[in-house]
């Protein structure tokens, strides 16, 4: 840790004042729903005294009471299992270092609650607290995403828990951690009652508006002070780095996560993941759907009171007049025992009798072919039955083939969905059909699938587009239909 002079950073818009201003907020808040409770469950203590039964109009005055207990209940009485999907818990046995460096961390802030740490598929560190009923921390979750191991600096990584951990418990804007859980809380409670018979909705939602008008700066002025926390504890370069590489990497990992790498694990295929990612994230040519993907992940809307400044916001603040750049990667994998180890913990999640180990040169041949070609041995659409040539029809007659090939489970596709579902197969079934006449599949991660034979190179997803514009002849598809001469 760096043991330097802490970065000032100047609470603007009268923080500190519309602070104190929400703090009266919320405490008169929750005045006017315990008068609103008392005055629900009034009726029928009236009803119930005066003529010893209860009416209609008591029993849904009881109801509605109680449903607004429910919702604004305290979170986190009982529920302990944090550990979001594609994840794994890891001991404080095996994983020392990490472990030490967490608690480390959290001693700087007065943070004594025991915690445990989960290595998930997202890229970013997340923190959630599990506290006592009458509000005192009785323990942490920490979730730490896989790609930043593969991306960060051991310094970076501690700058990025850092930053969580100020969050939540430490920063130079007053109430602020308050300020952070309650926004929180309000969209848990507004959930509970939405669409409520009662219209007791319409009130919680009138207060979270309000109190999330109010709290905007305050929760960007948050995130100003705990990057500045990160900056003093491991230094501007490295809390600078780490939220330049997690905010451009972001999009690039989710997207390699769900087109490429999870969908090849679902075929039977053990990858090196990182090795993958490397390859993944070179500045070539990406196939349409991975492009479309990474553009969407990269420019979603901000929701309206998102207290999350932008990247060249934090970055400017951190250092006056800097621009976002993209540093240098680095890795603390050893943190898990090395980049072999990670990769293992992350497949012992799966079911290893189903996976075989491959890389990538290899996983085209390997394992994609086999796939292929499995999925369409039996049936109308097998490969050796019918002509590359009529591919030509099918996409023609694509919009009238989805109760031909749809998916044997439910599935609820809009027209488009629908469309894009069959074109895909399509798409799967011509790569089939070129296998079968001698083929090779060579897949780069995030490219185009390119099925080679001899001197020729097929781009399966460019004969699909030029049968869609109508460019695409028989004739040309009659070369590939053919067995390559021995």
């Amino acid at each position: 840790m760096k043991n330097s002079k802490p970065i000032n950073t100047p609470l603007r818009h009268n923080i500190g004042g519309r602070c104190r201003l929400l703090f009266l907020v919320w405490h008169g808040f929750w005045f006017l729903v315990l008068l609103l409770i008392l005055a629900l469950l009034w009726l029928p203590f009236i009803q119930l005294h005066n003529r010893s039964i209860l009416a209609f109009s008591g029993f849904c005055a009881t109801l509605a009471a109680l449903m607004l207990v429910y919702s604004l209940r305290p979170r986190g009485w009982t529920n302990t299992n944090f550990t979001p999907k594609n994840s794994f818990r890891i001991s404080r046995e095996s994983f020392q270092p990490l472990y030490k460096i967490l608690q480390q961390l959290g001693r700087s802030l007065g943070v004594s609650a025991p915690a445990t740490i989960s290595i998930t598929e997202k890229n970013c560190v997340a923190i959630q607290a599990t506290r006592h009923w009458h509000g005192k921390l009785k323990s942490l979750q920490v979730d730490i995403g896989l790609p930043l191991f593969g991306t960060l600096s051991e310094a970076e990584l501690s700058s990025m828990i850092t930053y969580e951990l100020g969050q939540f418990f430490s920063g130079s804007v007053p109430l602020a951690p308050f300020v952070y859980r309650t926004r929180l809380r309000l969209i848990n409670a507004v959930t509970d009652l939405d669409n409520s018979i009662y219209f007791l909705d319409i009130f919680f939602r009138s207060f979270a508006r309000l109190f999330l008008t109010l709290s905007h700066k305050i929760a960007r002025e948050h995130v100003f002070s705990a990057d500045a926390l990160a900056a003093q504890t491991f230094g501007v370069i490295a809390a600078r780095a780490a939220i330049e590489k997690t905010h451009l990497n972001g999009p690039m990992w989710s997207t390699y996560l769900k087109h490429e790498l999870l969908p090849n694990i679902d075929r039977g295929a053990r990858l090196p993941i990182f090795d993958g990612f490397k390859r993944f994230c070179k500045p070539t040519a990406k196939r349409a759907a991975v492009q479309n993907a990474i553009y969407y992940e990269a420019n979603r809307s901000i929701a309206e009171f998102d207290g999350q400044p932008s990247l060249a916001e934090r970055v400017a603040t951190m250092i006056p007049g800097a621009k976002p750049a993209y540093p240098p990667l680095a890795d603390c994998l050893h943190l898990l025992g090395g980049e072999i180890a990670a990769e293992n913990l992350w497949y012992s999640q799966f079911n290893q009798q189903k996976l075989s180990m491959c890389s990538w040169d290899n996983y085209g041949e390997q394992i994609f072919q086999s796939s292929i070609q499995q999925r369409f041995e039996e049936g109308w659409m097998n490969p050796g039955k019918l002509a590359l040539t009529e591919l030509l029809g099918l996409v023609r007659e694509s919009d009238d083939l989805w109760d031909k090939i749809k998916p044997r489970a439910v599935t609820y596709l809009s027209p488009q969905g629908k469309r894009n579902y069959t074109l895909a197969t399509l798409e799967e079934w011509a790569m089939a059909c070129l296998i079968d006449r001698g083929f090779i599949a060579k897949i780069s991660p995030g490219q185009a699938i390119m099925m080679e034979r001899a001197e020729q190179m097929v781009n399966v997803a460019d004969l699909i587009a030029a049968a869609l514009a109508g460019s695409l002849k028989s004739a040309s598809l009659k070369q590939y239909d053919r067995l390559a001469v021995q």
